[in-house]
């Protein structure tokens, strides 16, 4: 989901005209963000990811801890890009 979000972000850059729609790939980018923690949150509680599951001859690993850490990773990467996703306040 996350490397077609990309693309689908890319593309829709490498089309438009516009160069100030940087809040607008932003908030676009939190959504997508979220929308992938919530897939992996959904994932967590499979009964075979107790031991693990080899991916490719083992190449990747992926259990219950590393779904947590993917978590983490995507909520704080939203988090962040919150910081830069709307107009600053004028006083």
């Amino acid at each position: 989901m996350i490397i077609l979000s990309i693309l689908q972000l890319l593309l829709s850059n490498a089309v438009t005209l516009r160069r100030d729609k940087s809040i607008l790939y932003s908030r676009v980018s939190i959504i997508i963000l979220l929308y992938s923690s919530l897939l992996s949150f959904t994932s967590l509680y499979f009964t075979s990811l107790d031991r693990g599951i080899g991916l490719y001859g083992g190449l990747f690993h992926a259990t219950s801890i590393t779904h947590s850490f993917h978590i983490f990773i995507f909520l704080i990467s939203a988090l962040i890009l919150q910081l830069t996703a709307f107009y600053p306040r004028r006083v």
